[in-house]
Formats: C-alpha cells, structure tokens, sequence
C-alpha cells in the first residue's frame, strides 16, 4: 500500500509554493529585540514617566491667596477698601513626606518596568526552546516517516510474494499515515507558536518568523544562594512597601493641616466733622490656624497602617515564593538531566546494538526486513523520549533564569 497522494501532493506544493525572507532570530537576540519592540512593554515604560511627573509637582506649596474687600459706608462717604495676602505652610514635615511617597512610586513603577521586562523576555525564551524542539522532532518524525514507508514497501513486496500477510502490511501503512498525521500537529504546533511570538517580537504579520540554532547539550549547573536582589518584582516588592511606609507617616503629619500667614492692608475713609473727610491706612499681620478637633485623619491612619502591614507580608511571602521557584526549577533540571543522560547512556546504545544484531541476522537470512525496520522504530521512539527530556531540561533552565532574575541579558535594556 501506498501513502495517500493527496498528502504527498500537499507537501510537494508546500516545499514549492514562494517564501517571503523570514526574520531569523537566535534565542538570545529574539529577547534582546522582544525588548526593543515590544508595544506593551513600551506602553509600560510610559508609567515611569507618569511617575516622574507625579513626583515634580510633588512636595510643593500651595498657591497664595490674594483677598480684598470694599465696605463703603451706604448712608454717607465713609469706607474701608482693604487688601490681603495669605501663604499657607505645613505644620509638620508634609511637604517633604509627599516628595517621599513620590518618589518611592517612582522607584516602584521603574522596578514595575523591570519585572514586565522579565516576563516578556520569559515568555520569548520559552517560545524559543519550544520552537527549537519542535524542529528537532519533526525532523526526528521525518527519519520515523521515512522508516515507515521502507516497512510499508517491505510489507507489500512480503504480502505479494506470498512470505506475508496483507493485514499487516494494512497495518504499516495506518502506522505511516498517523505519522504523517504527526507532522501535521508538529506543524500546527509551529503555527500556534507564530502566533504568540509575533506579538512579543513586534514582528507584523505578513513577515514569517523564525528561531535558528539548536538546544544545547544538557549540563546541569547549581545556583546556590538566590539573590533576591535580581528579582525586579521584590524589588518593586520593597518599593511598594517603602511607599506605604512614607504613606503612613504622610497620614500622621496630615492631622495638622496648613497654618495660614497673610499680611493685609486697609485704607479707611472716615468723616470727621468739622475737619471733613480724612483718610488712615492699616497694615497687619494675619494667622489661621485649623484646630483638629472634627477631623483628625483617623480614618486615613488606620487605613495606612494596614496597607502598610500588608506591603511586609506581601514582600515576605514573594521572597518564599521566589525562593521555591528556585528550587523547583533546579529539581525539574536534575530530573530531566538524569532522564536525558539515562537514554542518551544506557537505552539509546542497547537499541543501536539489537538493530544491529538484526542487521546481521537479516543478512544471513535468519531476521527479515521489518525486523530490522522495527528496531530502529523503537530506536527512533527512544531519540524522541531523549528530546522530549532535553526539552524539558531546558524548559526547566529557562524556568531557573525566570526565577533568578536573570533571564533578561540587561537590565537596562532599551
């Protein structure tokens, strides 16, 4: 039997249709240029400058009050026309508490930026690594396909020389058909990646994309002691905690509100009988003064110490978090490793020996051909175990870089 033509027709007009040049990134520079062109990282970066403007009105006094006032006496020419300027200043360390909390939001929105840079470059790389496998399995299904067909062909010429049976050769070419079935999901794999990387790359849609080079061998390396420090999100963690902290004491200093210092002036037209009208002029010195007795600012206290308890536990509960996240990548690499190294040592050498222990056999006549055509199927079922591990390996490396903090090549990258 042979594979349906109608698939062998699809692929041959696939490989010949016209191909636009693709945008070929390696796994590095698809993150570096992610992070370049990236329109909601762009749109985050906008905050920081939110936050800068927030903190340079900041701090500042209030505008001064210019008064004045005019009571003209309505049974004769007598009057007062009267002016006044009022400045109103803290009592307490407002301003310079404002100009705090300011400035802590900002370092939160920069540390915010950081973060959304780490999750970005994670997604990207692990895209990257789930691209580059599933180049290296359909490659793999590719030999598989190949060796199938040879089953199949080596099935029919059985069946039609009388040596074999015509259900099994059915039963190859149902074998080869759902791999190329396989390819097919490979493929649709391929298509669903595309479509997530080309929103993180900036990449429009009419330009194909693709991710060149190979994973790496496995090679396990400890990380010891986590630094939290590169962790964008604790960072932002401690900002946010800072802020409630200046937060809370902004409350405690905002139960005095302003003292207002004004200077006036007046000019009073007074009738003095019989000298007439004459005119005396004032100048003065104004305070106001709010007594807190309705309004102490309770409310807005009790409200910045609980936020204030919540940013600690929030920040304690990250740094576990983290340090779990560590832990569980570094777990996952050593499994995978270790399955990766127990195929690669032991599995893949003892399939290459009885397929060619059966090749042997073959050629003195006592194996046949779908003998040896099987072994090499378990073979190359074995080379598929050995990447699906590999993969996870470095699922799990990139997953180590996300928990580390280092996943991103430079923190200040544009």
């Amino acid at each position: 039997m042979k594979l349906p033509r109608l698939v062998l027709l699809f692929a041959l007009l696939a490989d010949g249709a016209p191909r636009a040049a693709a945008a070929a990134f390696t796994s590095e520079s698809a993150v570096r240029h992610a992070l370049a062109n990236n329109a909601d990282l762009a749109a985050a970066r906008l905050t920081v400058e939110e936050a800068r403007g927030r903190l340079a009105k900041a701090g500042r006094l209030v505008d001064p009050e210019l008064e004045s006032e005019l009571k003209p006496d309505v049974r004769g020419r007598q009057g007062v026309l009267g002016f006044g300027l009022t400045q109103r200043f803290p009592l307490t360390a407002r301003l310079g508490l404002e100009k705090a909390v300011s400035r802590a939001e900002l370092t939160v929105a920069e540390a915010e930026v950081r973060d959304a840079e780490r999750r970005l470059a994670a997604e990207v790389a692990l895209a990257a690594v789930d691209w580059l496998a599933l180049g290296t399995q359909r490659a793999l299904k590719e030999r598989q396909l190949a060796n199938s067909r040879e089953l199949v062909e080596a099935a029919d010429r059985a069946a039609g020389a009388g040596e074999g049976s015509a259900l099994e050769a059915a039963q190859f070419d149902l074998e080869a058909q759902q791999l190329v079935t396989q390819l097919l999901q490979l493929d649709t794999g391929c298509a669903a990646l595309l479509g997530e990387l080309r929103p993180l790359l900036g990449v429009p849609a009419p330009e194909p994309i693709e991710i060149t080079g190979t994973l790496p061998e496995v090679a396990v390396v400890g990380t010891g002691a986590v630094a939290l420090s590169r962790r964008a999100d604790h960072q932002a963690a401690l900002a946010r905690r800072e802020t409630a902290e200046r937060a809370l004491a902004l409350a405690r200093a905002d139960r005095w509100q302003d003292l207002g210092v004004g200077l006036l002036g007046e000019v009073e037209r007074v009738e003095d009988a019989p000298a007439g009208i004459r005119q005396d002029h004032f100048v003065g010195l104004r305070l106001s003064l709010p007594l807190p007795f309705w309004k102490r600012n309770q409310g807005r206290v009790q409200e910045a110490t609980a936020t204030a308890q919540r940013r600690v536990k929030e920040s304690e509960a990250l740094a576990f978090r983290i340090r779990a996240e560590v832990d569980a990548a570094e777990r996952q690499m050593a499994v995978a490793a270790r399955l990766a190294g127990e195929v690669t040592a032991t599995l893949l050498p003892k399939a290459a020996q009885l397929e060619e222990r059966l090749a042997k056999l073959r050629a003195e006549g006592q194996a046949s051909l779908a003998d040896v055509l099987r072994a090499r199927e378990r073979r190359l079922q074995l080379e598929s175990m050995r990447l699906d591990a590999v993969r996870d390996f470095h699922r799990a490396r990139v997953g180590l870089d996300i928990a580390t903090g280092s996943i991103v090549p430079n923190p200040k990258t544009p």
